[in-house]
């Protein structure tokens, strides 16, 4: 039994609040705002050459934006390569300030050029980025587009999505503000875009490639000249004959550039002659059906070719990674530690091989990231053994992250070694925030992991990546994580998984991350790369594969259920069925109970109480004599809810009282808990019309909130105990309350400020 609050859990989560309901009703009354202002847009380059045309047409349909017009959408297209990107980014930092309500970004196609992000995704992560509580999201993706409409609809907002592939995307991810813009960028027309947007007429930006001149400006400014007059008159003639093979795409300049800039090199002159040598370059001259592939090869060739050993191997390892942005952090893994991986980041900075999208990140250009892939994947066996390292890292800061998120019992090895994952990260709020701009790169790498095969490991990553998925709310990557899983642990249980027994199943120990790690393409890691070539440590394929199955089935079932909404939670009803089933045929108590609390929460939520009291008093049994006193006390807390939702008011009291005694009664106090309990205790004493007897327990639950860094639920007990000095006869004291617990919910943009400004007639 692992749960610890209204959604099943295990150690110290909190609330769930499922409040599609809530938020439909606050988006028609206006009382929701978005408390947080967002800058979510990449750094833009530190240059932008040519590009008026672009940027004057952005201008003007940015200041042509209505009061009553639906929001602005511009299409900028253009080959790959071109500089969309860059050209949009430097355009929204000039103009950010014009859009009071923030900006918003999104990597449409963060797995591949082709692969289109999923747009409730999207909407998670921009609804979490206005600041308002993730527990409250609506589950179902229309409603939840509505409620970021609504979010957006009091300031205008800029919105950049880029590398869209399909016209669907675009549609839901409109602002409410009439004078908000949306900026798309993308290698394809979306023709049908119009079709998509019946109340907004997209308009068309097409970026061609640069000009000769423009192309010369952009590489002599990285090479560090101002002007050709600086070369010799041999060297401008040679110049003019590299230039045209830029095609006008801007990276190939700028990377021609930083090769030039280097003296040891020979400079410009000895750059443009050795360009020329190259067979892939005279094909730049002569080919034009689909110039940017050409002419960036022999610049990459050429970048690649002049790196020492140690960056050119880490240049290939991040060919590797599942998108082409990553941490910092990856690179010093790759490279074999911190210091090593600082000069292999100015290395790579430096010569244009890599950018930075923001502090502590690092970017690849998604040309340049299909190139390092295929010169890694060359060689099979370092391609498996990097690929390991690569999944070691991942899973290691989301395994250090879940210890720091909950105390609840898991099964993959990585959590039995607890010196592999101590130090990681200092708290809980550090890891969360580190594994937000990497939830993409989590996802794609469990579906990586998937297709090779590594079933345990597949799972070892559902199991890690719960605490920040449960924490963040980014519910459809998370149930994709998890559908993925099941899947694996049908495939470990009918003996058809392609990982090799043995494996240790975690990053880091002797050889692996952390401090000490071999850089990439050094031997070691227990030989290549730690066991079986290519499948990560921390993974070890447990003894019983039903219970494997019966816990990712479990993980599953917490993913949807957590998600809300009629279907979800069917879905989770489901799911919870089948881990019951299985934990049983293992013969796994702690897990079956856990099952049953799931059923019982299910039961509870889709309006069954007395099923859910069932449900509960068999998931306390099946612990049988386990000692669990943290799951004893949680089991007792839901049962008290059940109870009061079943009328059952009396022994509803006896058993939050008897929770909260539990609670207060653990090694390690749990004085969140107890203060939930209380706040439960006093609901229910309100609903069998003591009202006299709900006061004193919200003062102390509202004494023990405080300084807990749990506002929604400080004022949760005020709304309470304002109901309660109402319905003792106090109607200056509930007032007191109700305002209180209003400047909290509107402070935090919670749906709780429309119950509150409710009780108060309107007032405030």
């Amino acid at each position: 039994m692992d749960s610890v609050d209204n959604s099943i859990s295990g150690g110290s989560y909190r609330d769930v609040i499922q409040a599609g309901h809530v938020t439909v009703r606050q988006c028609v009354s206006g009382e929701v705002r978005a408390p947080r202002v967002p800058l979510m847009a990449p750094a833009a380059p530190g240059r932008l050459v040519d590009r008026l045309p672009v940027r004057a047409a952005l201008d003007r349909i940015a200041d042509a934006r209505g009061e009553r017009a639906p929001a602005k959408v511009v299409v900028v297209t253009g080959p790959p390569g071109i500089g969309k990107t860059g050209a949009v980014l430097y355009w929204a930092s000039l103009r950010g300030a014009d859009f009071p309500g923030g900006v918003l970004y999104a990597d449409m196609s963060p797995r591949g050029a082709l692969e289109p992000a999923d747009t409730r995704a999207v909407l998670e992560s921009f609804v979490g980025a206005l600041g308002t509580p993730r527990a409250e999201m609506p589950a179902d993706e229309a409603a939840l587009a509505a409620y970021y409409r609504h979010l957006t609809a009091h300031e205008p907002c800029l919105v950049l999505l880029d590398g869209v592939v399909t016209a669907a995307q675009v549609g839901p991810l409109l602002p409410g503000h009439p004078g908000g813009m949306v900026v798309v960028t993308s290698r394809l027309l979306l023709g049908g875009l119009r079709g998509a947007l019946p109340s907004s007429e997209p308009e068309y930006v097409r970026l061609a490639g640069l000009d000769d001149e423009s192309c010369r400006e952009l590489f002599l400014h990285t090479a560090g000249l101002s002007s050709p007059a600086e070369l010799s008159a041999h060297g401008q003639e040679l110049l003019r004959t590299v230039v045209p093979a830029f095609a006008g795409l801007p990276a190939a300049a700028r990377m021609a550039g930083a090769r030039a800039a280097d003296p040891l090199e020979g400079g410009v002159e000895e750059f443009a002659r050795r360009l020329l040598a190259l067979p892939t370059f005279q094909e730049a001259l002569t080919v034009s059906d689909d110039p940017h592939t050409y002419s960036l090869r022999p610049v990459f060739e050429d970048s690649y070719a002049a790196l020492e050993p140690a960056a050119a191997a880490v240049f290939r390892g991040l060919g590797l990674n599942p998108t082409s942005e990553f941490a910092d952090g990856l690179v010093d893994e790759l490279a074999g530690g911190a210091d090593a991986g600082a000069r292999v980041r100015r290395t790579l900075l430096g010569g244009n091989l890599l950018e930075r999208p923001a502090p502590g990140r690092c970017r690849m250009n998604g040309l340049l990231h299909e190139y390092a892939g295929t010169l890694a994947r060359a060689d099979a066996d370092e391609a498996g053994v990097v690929a390991g390292r690569v999944t070691d890292w991942y899973l290691r800061r989301a395994a250090a992250a879940e210890v720091l998120v909950s105390s609840r019992w898991r099964l993959s090895r990585i959590f039995h070694e607890h010196a592999l994952l101590e130090g990681v990260f200092a708290t809980e709020t550090e890891a969360l925030d580190a594994l937000e701009p990497d939830r993409e790169n989590a996802a794609a790498l469990t579906a990586l992991e998937f297709a090779r095969g590594h079933d345990h490991t597949v799972c070892a990553l559902a199991e890690s990546l719960r605490g920040f998925f449960f924490r963040r709310k980014h519910h459809t990557l998370w149930v994709e994580v998890c559908e993925l899983a099941v899947r694996a642990a049908e495939r470990v249980v009918r003996g058809g998984s392609g990982e090799a027994p043995g494996r240790a199943g975690s990053a880091g120990g002797p050889g692996g991350s952390g401090g000490g790690a071999a850089p990439v393409g050094a031997p070691g890691r227990d030989g290549a790369g730690g066991g079986a070539v290519g499948v990560p440590r921390g993974a070890a394929p447990v003894c019983d594969a039903g219970l494997l199955l019966a816990r990712c089935h479990y993980e599953l079932a917490f993913a949807l259920f957590d998600q809300g909404g009629a279907e979800s939670v069917e879905r989770a009803r489901h799911q919870y069925g089948l881990a019951l089933r299985q934990a049983r045929a293992a013969g796994h108590a702690r897990t079956e109970s856990t099952a049953l609390e799931g059923l019982g929460q299910v039961a509870l939520e889709q309006g069954h109480p007395q099923d859910a009291l069932d449900h509960f008093r068999q998931a306390l049994r099946a612990l049988g004599e386990l000692p669990h006193p943290r799951g004893r006390a949680l089991l007792e807390y839901h049962m008290g809810r059940a109870a009061s939702a079943a009328h059952l008011h009396e022994e509803a009291a006896a058993s939050l009282l008897g929770a909260r005694r539990r609670f207060a009664a653990l090694p390690e106090p749990d004085r969140y808990n107890e203060a939930r309990a209380l706040t439960r205790y006093a609901q229910a004493r309100l609903a069998a019309d003591r009202a006299d007897e709900a006061v004193a327990p919200l003062d102390e639950a509202i004494a023990l909130f405080q300084g807990r860094g749990a506002p929604k639920e400080e004022a949760d007990a005020r709304l309470t105990r304002g109901d309660a000095w109402s319905a003792c006869g106090d109607e200056q004291r509930a007032r007191e309350d109700w305002r209180a617990a209003l400047a909290t919910y509107r402070r935090l943009g919670s749906v709780g400020a429309a119950g509150a400004r409710e009780r108060l007639g309107g007032e405030g």
